[in-house]
C-alpha cells in the first residue's frame, strides 16, 4: 500500500485529523443535542505493557512475515525498525487512540456493502470505495463531507507498520445480528509469497469466519470488550455509542496533533452555533491534557474574525462582503458568499507565514478545505478571507464532488464533477475567477492614501509645477525588476482566415533555473480579448480552448490547466479561440502557482 494520497500537498498528520474527524461528523447522534467530542491520545508502551499490546494484537505474525516481503516495495522500510524491535520491551512502542462520542458508532452489516449504514465494512473492510455520496443523491440537503474511501487509509499511513485497530460501540438492529460492540485490526503488508502461495498483503485479526470469502470476522460483544481490556486500552460501555481507532508504531505527536486540528478544523472550534461545534480532547503521553485555541496560532486571528463576521447581522469596518454569482453554460447560479478583512502588512523583518497573509480560507461545512493562494496582488494591501459556499443542493454537490480523495481543493477538472454536472468544471473556475475580482477589487478599494497629494488641485500643481522647484542630483533609480520562478515565452500567434475565423497563440512555458524547487503545481490560465468589435466598441473575454500533454479545456471566458512543471523541462501550451475577422484581439497568459 503506497500513498493513494500522495497527489496532496498535506502531512500526513494532517490528512488524518482531516478525515478522522470528518468520520465522527458524518456519524453524528440526531438524537443528541451534545456536540460530538472526539479525543486524541497519544501513549508510549515499553516492558509489560508494551508485551501484552503486541502479543494481543498477534504484530509478531507482521515480524515473522517481514522477510518475505519483497524489497521494491521502499513504502514499507520505516517499518522495519519498528518489527525487529517488537520483542524488545526497552524500545518504545508509541500508539495514538482516537475516539469519538456522541456518534452512532460501526453498525450495519460487517461482511458486505450495501448502503452507507454498514459503516463498520464501508471503513474497516472496503478499500477507496464509499455509498455515503451516492446514498445522498436524492437527498434535500445533502451530506457534505464524503468518507470512508480512500481517505481512511490516513490512518494506516500513519502507522509505521501500516497497522490500525477499530474498537465500536452501536445501537443494535437486525443488520448487526443484535450485536452492540466490534472490534479488529488490519495491516497493509507489501503483497509476498511463502511456500508458492501469494498473499495479497491486506491482512485481519479478528475472530476466525465460517465464510469460505473471508478469512475472519470482527470480535463482538463481551469477547471484543475483554480483547480491548487484555491490550490495555479503555473499554468503552454499549450505551456510549462510537469509534476508537488505535494506531501502533506512530511517528505522529500530540503536538501535531493539535496544531492539525486547529489550522483545519477552527471553524468548528468557533461556531456560534453549539450544535455544529466539536468538543477536541488532546492527551499527551503522560496523561495531561493540552489546550488548544485557534487564536494562539499564527495567522489564524484574521480568518476567525472574517469567520464571526458571516454570522453577524451587520458586516463591520474594514470587512466587506461579496455574493458570489456565475453563469456556466448560460445559467444563473449562487456559488456562495466571500468574506474579506484588510489585515496590517507584517513588518519588513517578519517571516510571513504562507498560509496567513494574502490567503483565502475555502469553507465547506467547517472544514477548511484548502487556504486559496494566487487570488490577491501580492504587492497591493494585505488581506485575508473566507468563502463559504452556497447551501444550494447542486452548488453544495458541485463542490463536493470537485474535491480529490484527501478533499484539500476544488479542481475544475474532477472527473466526478464532469460526470455529474456539464456545467460543473465551468462553475468552478468561474467561481474562482470571480473571488479573485472581488479580492483584487477590495485591494483597490483599502490601498493606502497618497501622503503627497491630498486634494485633486494638488494633485494638478504638482504635476504641472512640481519639476521648477525640485531639484534632483541624480536621475530617479528605476524599479528592481522582480525574479519570476516561470519563464515564459510566445512561440507563434497569428489568426486562420477562416471561415470560421480564429486566433491561435503558443506559450512555452517552465519553470525558471534559479526557482527553490525542481518540479512545481502550475495553473496555467489563457484568455482571449476583443480589444474592439465591429462597432468600435469594447468585448468582454471570448471563449477559447487550451491544449498541453494531452490534456485539454474549454472556457466560456478564458481556458485553465494545470500542469506540473520540471526544472530543464519546458511545457508548450496552445490555444485557439473563434473570432470575427474585423476584430483586434490581444491573448493573455497567467501562470499561478497551484494547491493542487
Amino acid at each position: 500500500m503506497a500513498d493513494p494520497l500522495r497527489s496532496s500537498h498535506l502531512r500526513a498528520v494532517e490528512v488524518l485529523v482531516r478525515e478522522a474527524v470528518q468520520n465522527s461528523l458524518d456519524e453524528r447522534r440526531n438524537d443528541l443535542h451534545d456536540p460530538i467530542r472526539v479525543r486524541f491520545e497519544r501513549r508510549v508502551l515499553t516492558g509489560p505493557a508494551k508485551r501484552r499490546f503486541v502479543d494481543g494484537l498477534g504484530l509478531s505474525q507482521i515480524a515473522d512475515r517481514q522477510r518475505y516481503f519483497r524489497s521494491s516495495h521502499a513504502w514499507f522500510a520505516a517499518g522495519t525498525p519498528e518489527l525487529e524491535s517488537l520483542r524488545d520491551p526497552n524500545t518504545e512502542m508509541p500508539i495514538l487512540a482516537i475516539s469519538d462520542f456522541n456518534t452512532r458508532g460501526l453498525g450495519g452489516r460487517w461482511n458486505r456493502r450495501r448502503s452507507r449504514d454498514d459503516r463498520f465494512f464501508n471503513l474497516v473492510l472496503s478499500i477507496g470505495g464509499s455509498l455515503k455520496w451516492e446514498a445522498d443523491e436524492d437527498d434535500e440537503h445533502p451530506r457534505s463531507l464524503g468518507s470512508y474511501g480512500f481517505g481512511k487509509m490516513a490512518f494506516a499511513m500513519c502507522s509505521r507498520i501500516r497497522t490500525v485497530l477499530y474498537y465500536s460501540t452501536f445501537g443494535p438492529d437486525a443488520n448487526t445480528d443484535g450485536d452492540t460492540c466490534r472490534a479488529m485490526a488490519s495491516a497493509f503488508l507489501p503483497p509476498h509469497t511463502i511456500n508458492d502461495v501469494d498473499f495479497a498483503g491486506q491482512s485481519f485479526f479478528g475472530n476466525p469466519s465460517d465464510e469460505g470469502s473471508v478469512p475472519v470476522k470482527p470480535m463482538t460483544g463481551p469477547h471484543a470488550h475483554a480483547w480491548i481490556r487484555e491490550l490495555g486500552l479503555p473499554e468503552r460501555s454499549d450505551d456510549d455509542t462510537g469509534t476508537t481507532v488505535v494506531i501502533p508504531a506512530t511517528p505522529t505527536t500530540i503536538h501535531d496533533v493539535v496544531k492539525a486540528c486547529a489550522t483545519w478544523w477552527w471553524p468548528r472550534m468557533v461556531d456560534p452555533e453549539p450544535h455544529r461545534r466539536v468538543r477536541f480532547e488532546f492527551i499527551n503521553e503522560n496523561g495531561q491534557p493540552l489546550d488548544c485555541r485557534p487564536r494562539s496560532v499564527p495567522g489564524l486571528s484574521a480568518f476567525i474574525d472574517c469567520y464571526r463576521q458571516a454570522a453577524s447581522s451587520k458586516v463591520g469596518d474594514g470587512y466587506d462582503i461579496a455574493r458570489i454569482q456565475v453563469r456556466p453554460q448560460g445559467t444563473a447560479r449562487s456559488a456562495g458568499r466571500l468574506l474579506l478583512k484588510a489585515v496590517d502588512p507584517p513588518e519588513p523583518t517578519a517571516v510571513v507565514d504562507d498560509e496567513s497573509t494574502n490567503r483565502v480560507a475555502l469553507i465547506r461545512d467547517g472544514l477548511v478545505i484548502a487556504y486559496e493562494n494566487g487570488l490577491a496582488h501580492e504587492d497591493k494591501t494585505p488581506i485575508a478571507g473566507i468563502f463559504l459556499p452556497s447551501t444550494d443542493s447542486d452548488s453544495e454537490r458541485a463542490f463536493v464532488l470537485s474535491e480529490p480523495p484527501s478533499h484539500d481543493a476544488w479542481e475544475e477538472n474532477a472527473q466526478r464533477l464532469r460526470d455529474k454536472y456539464v456545467w460543473g468544471a465551468d462553475f468552478i473556475r468561474l467561481t474562482k475567477s470571480q473571488m479573485k475580482t472581488k479580492v483584487r477589487d477590495f485591494q483597490a478599494r483599502h490601498a493606502p492614501p497618497s501622503q503627497t497629494e491630498h486634494t485633486a488641485a494638488g494633485a494638478f500643481l504638482r504635476k504641472a509645477l512640481g519639476g521648477l522647484f525640485e531639484r534632483r542630483t541624480s536621475p530617479p533609480r528605476p524599479p528592481q525588476p522582480s525574479r519570476r520562478a516561470f519563464t515564459i515565452e510566445t512561440r507563434a500567434s497569428g489568426r486562420s482566415p477562416g471561415p470560421p475565423a480564429e486566433d491561435f497563440v503558443t506559450y512555452v512555458v517552465g519553470l525558471a533555473d534559479h526557482a527553490p524547487v525542481a518540479e512545481q503545481d502550475a495553473l496555467v490560465t489563457i484568455s482571449l480579448r476583443a480589444l474592439a468589435d465591429a462597432d468600435g466598441t469594447r468585448s468582454d473575454l471570448l471563449p477559447c480552448e487550451i491544449a498541453a500533454d494531452g490534456q485539454s479545456h474549454r472556457g466560456l471566458e478564458s481556458a485553465s490547466l494545470t500542469t506540473r512543471l520540471r526544472r530543464g523541462r519546458r511545457t508548450i501550451f496552445r490555444a485557439r479561440g473563434r473570432v470575427h475577422r474585423a476584430w483586434k484581439t490581444k491573448w493573455e497568459l497567467e501562470v499561478t502557482r497551484s494547491q493542487q
